[in-house]
């Protein structure tokens, strides 16, 4: 018998790319804005002299109350579950009763929340393989209320609007392009 399904992500890598209502457009927009010009402002050539702690969207994912069975359907319709997700740093683990995961290889879905509404979903910030980026765009396509939502990859500067296919395409062919 084989061991279930688990999935780790370091601690940092939480919420890095994130789903959230259209409503918090303005606020992502000014945001990245910031984080450039502070990163900017603090690369000493070599490394960065100070960081920079993203605030969190006036507007949560929770206010659309999508229905956790329904973002567990348009995952599983892509890509198998985890059982456990854990996260943590270095040697240190602890698991997250709260978030389910659905992916393979380095790209996960995590969906955050107890009960039968969604709190938060966010995707794992790996360079994923190109072979994905269908089953990733149809995962992200067929979201409960996917038209009202946005992504925003935070590392890679990103944003716009899920029902936006090229920008959807555009980003996952980066997302999924080789590293040189």
């Amino acid at each position: 018998m084989s061991e279930p399904r688990s999935l780790y992500f370091h601690e940092d890598d939480d919420s890095q790319i994130e789903l959230l209502p259209l409503a918090a457009w303005p606020h992502c927009q000014r945001t990245l804005a910031e984080l450039h010009d502070f990163a900017q402002a603090h690369f000493d050539g070599a490394g960065y002299t100070d960081l920079m702690v993203r605030p969190q969207a006036p507007q949560s994912l929770a206010e659309l109350e999508l229905p956790a069975d329904r973002v567990a359907a348009a995952a599983a319709a892509q890509f198998p579950a985890y059982a456990q997700v854990w996260t943590g740093y270095s040697s240190w683990r602890t698991p997250c009763p709260r978030l389910r995961a659905w992916g393979a290889g380095d790209f996960a879905l995590f969906a955050d929340g107890q009960g039968e509404r969604i709190e938060a979903l966010w995707l794992a910030h790996e360079h994923w393989a190109p072979q994905q980026a269908p089953a990733i765009a149809a995962l992200l396509r067929s979201l409960p209320k996917s038209g009202e939502l946005l992504l925003v990859d935070w590392p890679w500067g990103h944003l716009f609007a899920l029902s936006d296919e090229p920008a959807l395409q555009r980003w996952l062919a980066e997302r999924t392009a080789p590293w040189e």
